[in-house]
């Protein structure tokens, strides 16, 4: 018989499981009746949800019980709606007014281009969605769910965050190189979409402590993240463009130039700043975050 805390836990998290994978159905059919943008992102923001969820139930459980076929056909719509947002989030940049200046008209028309041909591609993948898979994994899910008790899932959250650490601190000691930094932002998203969802189980004040700590760094690398997004995408623009004249090409390739410089200036800036804040006012210690 279990207690009522165990109880509590299980029914928590699959009526979270439920409610995100019924709102994400919800959202990814009204997108494909509407094509709206808006409905895409709110879909994601599901997604994204149950998602963390699966990678709890894999880190508390087990990969042989929650697989990686558990969430494959969520997270197919989850990144190529991601390609979507990325289009969003170049346009937002390209709309500051330091970057009004530059006669960007020729890109900006290749986004919207862009955007069209993924939201296209959106709407097919929806088509080949099987909903009946979705289905089928809640059972499993459901077992998996009920069978984590507060224990259990203290442990291995710990585990599971001491690990993650050391991996950054592993890349701090590398470099601060756009491959690194990108690991790192990675590493970082992961371990707070987990812990936001442990704090909506069980809320301590240690745990929204780093959860806020997790924000702050994610926001600092987050902008440069997008900066580097748009210096990507200016690139393989300046590669594909075979219509534009040199005269065309020279105002995006100087400004392609002044991003990445930005960039590198801006990594220096933040990197020690990131670190800081991880390493000091995040209260991750050697016996972990969860038990006050």
């Amino acid at each position: 018989m279990k207690n009522s805390l165990e109880f509590d836990i299980g029914e928590f998290l699959f009526r979270f499981y439920r409610k995100h994978t019924t709102s994400f159905l919800a959202n990814i059919y009204k997108a494909g009746i509407t094509g709206s943008s808006k409905d895409i992102h709110r879909a994601r923001l599901d997604a994204k949800k149950v998602l963390a969820i699966l990678d709890l139930l894999r880190i508390v459980q087990s990969e042989k019980i929650i697989g990686p076929e558990f969430g494959r056909f969520i997270k197919k719509l989850y990144q190529v709606s991601g390609k979507i947002r990325e289009i969003q989030v170049n346009m937002m940049l390209l709309s500051r007014p330091e970057y009004a200046v530059v006669d960007l008209i020729l890109f900006k028309i290749d986004l919207l281009t862009q955007e069209k041909e993924r939201t296209r591609e959106f709407l097919q993948a929806i088509r080949k969605f099987k909903e009946k898979k979705l289905i089928k994994a809640e059972a499993t899910i459901k077992k998996a769910i009920y069978e984590i008790t507060p224990l259990s899932m203290q442990k291995k959250i710990n585990r599971y965050i001491r690990t993650k650490i050391r991996l950054i601190n592993t890349l701090f000691e590398k470099g601060h190189d756009n491959q690194n930094l990108h690991k790192i932002r990675q590493h970082l998203k992961e371990l707070a979409a987990v812990l936001t969802l442990v704090v909506s189980v069980k809320s301590t004040r240690k745990v929204e402590q780093a959860i806020d700590g997790l924000n702050k760094t994610e926001m600092m690398i987050g902008d440069w993240h997008d900066k580097e997004v748009l210096a990507d995408s200016i690139e393989i623009y300046l590669e594909e463009a075979m219509d534009i004249t040199e005269s065309q090409r020279v105002p995006v390739r100087d400004f392609h130039h002044q991003l990445i410089e930005s960039n590198r200036i801006q990594i220096e800036s933040i990197i020690q700043d990131v670190r800081t804040i991880l390493m000091e006012g995040i209260p991750f210690k050697s016996n972990g975050i969860l038990k006050e």
